[in-house]
């Protein structure tokens, strides 16, 4: 009988944020397409370590399970990504998760993002269309402008890009002053 092909997770947990976090590895049974999402949901379904110890499911965010909500964002492998379209087959092993460094972490993988939402707000990152006022024409922009502007409308508000810029820190005020 052949060996059944196994993905390895190594999660960073943290049951709390004033708890120290620590590091739990499990063996999972591959399958075909798997992706991140996957290997949390099986985890969840039996939460027992690599080395047979029962545990608790990972507390991890998710919704559309499409790349479009961002929800899902955390540090695999050390990079920031979505896990629901990071592939298992694609990815080095053992697969660290871990949660995103520049968020406070709520528990598990799940970060509290609210302050980013607030500063987006506060800047009026977004442009209102809740119908309580005319927002006339818009300015006439040549094709380019738009080409050019269009991948910024593309922002799902996931963190990942705060994440990965060295300029926000502990020591910068940027977005959240």
């Amino acid at each position: 009988m052949a060996d059944t092909k196994q993905v390895i997770v190594k999660v960073k947990r943290q049951n709390s944020p004033a708890e120290k976090p620590r590091w739990e590895e499990f063996a999972l049974k591959w399958r075909p397409s798997m992706n991140v999402i996957i290997c949390l949901r099986d985890i969840a379904e039996t939460p027992v370590t690599r080395d047979g110890k029962k545990t608790t499911p990972i507390s991890y965010e998710s919704n559309c399970l499409e790349e479009v909500c961002g929800s899902c964002a955390m540090l695999i492998n050390g990079k920031a990504r979505m896990a629901c379209s990071a592939l298992v087959d694609t990815l080095d092993q053992p697969i660290r998760l871990e949660p995103m460094s520049k968020f406070p972490v709520v528990r598990d993988l799940a970060v509290n993002r609210q302050f980013m939402f607030d500063s987006l707000k506060r800047v009026k990152a977004w442009i209102p269309i809740d119908g309580t006022y005319d927002l006339g024409e818009g300015p006439r922009m040549s094709y380019e402008v738009q080409e050019k502007a269009y991948p910024l409308s593309r922002c799902i508000s996931c963190g990942s890009c705060l994440e990965v810029c060295p300029q926000v820190n502990e020591h910068s005020k940027f977005i959240w002053v």
